[in-house]
């Protein structure tokens, strides 16, 4: 009988890691301009996202041998969710950094609460669903604890001000809530209130504002709030079908912000074209297709649901990111997973992998 380990989904594991690769490789090349003017050498951003991937494929690899059910007992999950709620308290008390409270400093890194809140709303909700689906249409047993936990966890994170990631959170909530059979009649209505929040959060932050004003014409103010979506429309442009080669692109030289975060989709798309940004949409499909495929191969309610919301989470979130690259969307600060570069980012998405592939390893074949 084959081992565990042979067991391994190894389609999952080849589109994860080669992405978690790939990424790696273009963090150094969208930041070597930056590093150098800043550091006076080109290797600091991936040194730092370096150790975020070796700490990240520990996780993963932890993540791929530690049985995912027991993620559901009432402690665990009790315990995940005082302990993000009391995070995302400590961070909205620590000076602001760059206009918004999001990190935590832990010496040389920090940590983003925000981020790991989409874990623990994905094993909040498995936890809840699996056990009691048949209350979910239920006000009180069902609607109300669900929207005070994922709530008040969306509502922390708004304040940060993070409406990027409340939306992504209230995304994945919303995606589990539907799988799991929530009545439409409260999809209609949560959708509203979540709309109306963001639209309030929106009309009272002056710099989402003007984001929404460039998203509907960045060339407008093309030197002022729709600069970032001129220039990563210009880097995607550049890169034609086959891209200008590795470390080639100029967008990244002092005219794109953020390269190497929230803009590396554009970076990858300047260096190796519209080829390049298909094997990135490609290999996040495949993550979709083997995810979905573990989720409904699973031997419990509980691994499905969870299946479910982690593959929901990465390529709903890729996609967000890439839509925002190409102005589909308007920018919000939401990172492409496994390449954007960022710590707690790379660890929350390797946690997420290796989850995956315990629960492709328990799956009905």
């Amino acid at each position: 009988m084959a081992s565990r380990w042979l067991a391994v989904d190894r389609y999952l594991f080849f589109a994860a890691t080669t992405l978690i690769a790939g990424g790696l490789v273009m963090v150094y090349s969208a930041s070597f301009a930056v590093s150098n003017h800043n550091f006076g050498h080109d290797m600091q951003h991936v040194t730092r996202q370096s150790i975020a991937v070796l700490v990240g494929l520990v996780l993963l690899l932890l993540g791929m041998f530690i049985d995912y059910r027991r993620y559901q007992k009432p402690v665990v999950v009790a315990i995940a969710v005082l302990g993000i709620i009391a995070a995302l308290v400590v961070v909205l008390a620590l000076p602001a950094s760059r206009g918004s409270s999001r990190w935590i400093p832990l010496g040389v890194f920090n940590v983003q609460p925000s981020e790991f809140a989409k874990l623990v709303v994905i094993l909040f909700l498995a936890s809840f669903l699996s056990r009691k689906a048949e209350r979910l249409n239920e006000f009180k047993r069902g609607i109300l604890p669900i929207s005070l936990v994922v709530g008040s966890i969306t509502l922390l994170v708004a304040v940060e001000p993070d409406l990027g990631t409340a939306c992504m959170i209230a995304a994945i909530a919303g995606s589990m809530l539907w799988v799991g059979g929530l009545s439409w009649k409260y999809v209609a209505n949560l959708g509203a209130i979540a709309i109306v929040a963001a639209t309030a959060q929106i009309m009272r932050s002056g710099y989402q504002s003007r984001r929404i004003v460039a998203f509907l014409d960045p060339w407008a103010d093309a030197r002022g709030a729709g600069y970032q979506t001129v220039q990563s429309l210009t880097a995607v442009g550049s890169g034609g079908l086959t891209g200008v080669g590795f470390a080639e692109g100029q967008q990244k030289t002092g005219f794109l912000p953020d390269p190497y975060t929230d803009f590396i989709y554009a970076v990858i798309a300047e260096e190796f074209g519209l080829v390049g940004a298909l094997v990135v949409v490609s290999l996040f499909m495949v993550l979709l297709w083997r995810g979905f495929r573990a989720a409904l191969r699973a031997p419990d309610p509980f691994g499905f649901y969870v299946g479910i919301g982690l593959s929901a989470f990465l390529v709903i979130q890729a996609l967000i990111n890439m839509s925002i690259v190409v102005n589909l969307l308007p920018t919000t600060g939401i990172p492409l997973p496994m390449i954007s570069y960022g710590g707690s980012s790379m660890l929350v998405s390797c946690i997420a992998v290796g989850i995956l592939l315990n629960i492709s390893q328990h799956a009905h074949t």
